[in-house]
């Protein structure tokens, strides 16, 4: 199979907007909520892009806290701090270490919940760059810490940029990179440029963009974004605790939705959960009945190339013969190859705006 860069097309008159239920873009009309969104620094992946293997770069989603700063990547280092040794990185010096790479999903943590649109700030990208245990190896290893801390060069004088802390045992299991290329271009400015965290696995938020220092510690980050905004709360035996949003759940969504020769053709994507996408069905009737999709899974998409794709997502079509004229609710559901399920909605033992796995309605008018 040749080198896969994107499956979307442009819409046609042959396709058939899917409207969200919920949240501001299920409320506001297309105009008003881009430009609500885009105000507050939420930029979605446009619907005719959707439904590509890979997100182009100019059309990946955005979700950012600060500016967007301008670094001269000749005079730009990744500083790095208290692990076993200390020092700075060039671009150079990053790129000339063992590169690593990997297509995998990237997700805001929040995306799909009810005030956040239309379960659009999610992408696909191939990703590349060194391991970041490799690059604290450069360094002279991890010494005493057990966690660290990255943070980005987008504050402002005199205040510090954007900062998310891991375990080191986050970064390993996650295969955590320098991502210093995204779709085998250079990042882009809006992306991260010169170089990114890249967590397979992870919510986006731990994904720090125009990284600049890594610094380890020997006990979790306490910094604000970890201990209180990404965070739920959990029911226990001992009342409910605060929880980190950490890990994407198992999830699936549908993207398309286009006049066939049958009736027309609904595709989508399914991802998460802690294994890969062993099938996905497809409602046409508000979850009255359920009927399976068909599946094309990451390997079956990139199976001529050397990526990594254990957090990639699959792909899925489902013929929808000759629906009646008028209103229709659609929606899809996951099942992991461990038997896991997507569930229909949010755990009952589970609170707050982060990780929305339950399923992600649709409205749809046929003509």
């Amino acid at each position: 199979m040749a080198s896969v860069t994107s499956s979307a097309s442009a819409p046609s008159p042959d396709d058939l907007p899917l409207q969200a239920l919920h949240g501001l873009s299920g409320w506001l009309s297309p105009g008003f909520f881009n430009f609500v969104f885009k105000a507050i620094s939420m930029v979605e992946v446009p619907p005719e892009h959707r439904d590509a293997v890979l997100t182009p770069q100019d059309a990946f989603f955005r979700r950012d806290r600060y500016k967007h700063p301008i670094i001269d990547p000749d005079t730009w280092r990744l500083q790095l701090e208290d692990f076993g040794g200390g020092g700075a990185l060039s671009f150079a010096e990053l790129s000339a270490m063992p590169q690593h790479d990997e297509t995998c999903v990237v997700e805001c943590a929040g995306n799909g919940n009810h005030h956040m649109g239309s379960a659009g700030l999610v992408g696909q990208g191939r990703f590349r760059g060194p391991l970041v245990i490799d690059v604290i190896d450069a360094i002279g290893g991890i010494g005493p810490a057990t966690h660290a801390v990255f943070r980005g060069a987008d504050g402002k004088v005199g205040k510090e940029g954007y900062h998310y802390g891991l375990s080191l045992d986050e970064l390993r299991r996650s295969r955590s990179i320098v991502a210093l290329s995204f779709n085998d271009q250079p990042l882009t400015r809006a992306r991260g440029f010169p170089a990114r965290l890249i967590a397979p696995g992870i919510y986006s938020m731990a994904h720090v963009k125009w990284l600049s220092r890594i610094q380890g510690l020997t006990a979790p980050h306490t910094g604000m974004h970890n201990r209180l905004v990404y965070v739920n709360k959990r029911r226990t035996a001992d009342g409910w605790v605060k929880e980190e949003a950490r890990w994407i759940g198992l999830k699936s969504l549908l993207t398309r939705c286009t006049r066939h020769q049958q009736g027309y053709q609904l595709r989508g994507q399914a991802w998460g959960g802690s294994t890969g996408i062993a099938r996905v069905q497809v409602t046409t009737d508000g979850g009255q009945t359920w009927h399976d999709a068909d599946v094309t899974r990451p390997e079956q998409h990139f199976e001529d190339e050397d990526t990594e794709l254990s957090q990639a997502w699959a792909t899925f079509q489902y013929t929808w013969t000759a629906p009646a004229s008028g209103e229709h609710m659609l929606s899809s559901r996951a099942w992991g190859d461990d038997g896991s399920v997507q569930p229909d909605k949010q755990p009952a033992d589970w609170r707050g705006y982060y990780d929305q796995v339950g399923l992600k309605w649709r409205k749809v008018k046929v003509p």
